[in-house]
């Protein structure tokens, strides 16, 4: 079994492969449609490979593709779990050959599993909504400090102009969201929708961001995935700091729950004994709120898994 590391930037692709016996082959390819062909002609020479790539922004969605199209086994990795691996090895250089090897070291050390094919096209559009929110509840805040202030009458319309042309936008993305998980997700949008809590966009987004939900061994990792794990800090009997979420996953899924657990928090019945159970034994209530976030993601993993839409009876507060 051989193991590849794969160092993505915009126009190359660093490549290092790790033999059992430690041997290491490298090479470097261009970041285009070319460049991955070739690639896979490379990797034709170890018939039993397993990849590792980062994920980055966008630069490696085209050559993950690529590769799960020619069914290689790729894993797309968290970059923070790589970087606390390769701090754990004491490592001295920073270039893109010796990221690429890391990696290999990486795959061969931790066995990674292998990532299931996306659909970026819909990850594509809920970013892309996110995005569209920032910006315009950004815009709402200027303008609500120019209505507060002295400002030139024009001013005010050009912010307003900004966020209903932003807002339309919005829209108009939300509607295509909505077109497309229909499209291929009925069966699954119908099963959150049954959720107490769970509107419409919610549903799409949530779709969009997790993909299949099956590729999570359990509830638990998913949980992982969206970075709601509680952490905690101690040393000694004296230092306790308040723990909190670890922040390693995925802070798009976490921004989708938001708004939705505070709804659940008030209508599903699980989720509101849930939180009312965590403050009346002390807890903090914003740490309460993302204990109740956790909850409701096994919740969307149990009725997303089970295919059965959801039965408060079923579900232990």
């Amino acid at each position: 079994m051989t193991f590849v590391g794969i160092d993505v930037s915009k126009l190359t692709l660093d490549v290092a492969a790790l033999s059992v016996t430690g041997e290491v082959q490298r090479e470097r390819f261009g970041n285009t449609s070319q460049g991955h062909t070739e690639l896979l002609g490379w990797l034709e020479r170890f018939p039993d490979c397993r990849v590792a790539v980062e994920a980055t922004a966008s630069y490696h969605q085209r050559l993950t593709s690529s590769l799960q199209e020619h069914e290689v086994y790729v894993s797309v990795l968290n970059p923070a779990q790589v970087s606390y691996f390769v701090k754990s090895q004491h490592r001295r250089n920073k270039t893109d050959k010796a990221d690429a090897l890391w990696l290999a070291v990486y795959a061969k050390e931790r066995q990674p599993a292998p990532s299931l094919a996306a659909n970026l096209s819909r990850q594509s559009l809920a970013r892309e909504i996110g995005a569209l929110s920032k910006d315009i509840t950004r815009l709402k805040n200027r303008l609500e400090a120019a209505e507060s202030g002295q400002v030139h009458g024009e001013v005010v319309i050009s912010l307003k102009r900004r966020i209903e042309a932003l807002a339309e936008e919005k829209r108009a993305l939300e509607g295509a969201l909505e077109q497309e998980t229909k499209r291929s997700s009925e069966r699954e949008l119908s099963l959150l929708l049954s959720i107490p809590g769970v509107g419409v966009r919610t549903a799409c987004l949530l779709l969009a961001e997790l993909g299949e939900v099956r590729r999570f061994e359990s509830a638990r990792k998913l949980v992982a995935f969206v970075g709601l794990t509680p952490t905690r800090f101690e040393s000694g009997t004296s230092v306790v700091k308040r723990s909190h979420i670890s922040r390693l996953g995925s802070s798009h899924v976490r921004q989708i729950l938001y708004m939705p657990c505070l709804s659940a928090i008030r209508f599903n019945p699980i989720i509101k004994a849930f939180f009312e159970r965590l403050v009346q034994g002390g807890k903090h209530k914003k740490a309460a709120v993302v204990a109740c976030m956790a909850k409701f993601l096994k919740i969307v993993y149990g009725v997303l898994t089970h295919q059965k839409p959801f039965d408060p009876t079923r579900v232990g507060a």
